[in-house]
Parts: structure tokens; sequence; C-alpha cells
């Protein structure tokens, strides 16, 4: 299985698949920006 994991300060902050990582809220607002587009 294909994961990933978000960590900050040594912890992890998210973990998930890409599609849902790319879909969360939280990640789309700090991290990956609201244009972000996953593309396969």
């Amino acid at each position: 299985t294909d994961r990933a994991y978000l960590l900050y300060e040594g912890k992890i902050l998210k973990q998930g698949s890409a599609k849902e990582l790319s879909e969360d809220p939280e990640v789309r607002k700090k991290y990956l920006g609201e244009n972000f587009k996953l593309e396969r």
C-alpha cells in the first residue's frame, strides 16, 4: 500500500493515501494550497 505521513515536530500529524491527504481540508490549507491537484 502507498501511504504518506505528514510530520510536525517529530510526530505524525496526518497519514493516509495520497488521495485521502489531498482531499483533507487541513492538509490542503497548511501544506498543499487551495489550488493543488493530484495528477496520476
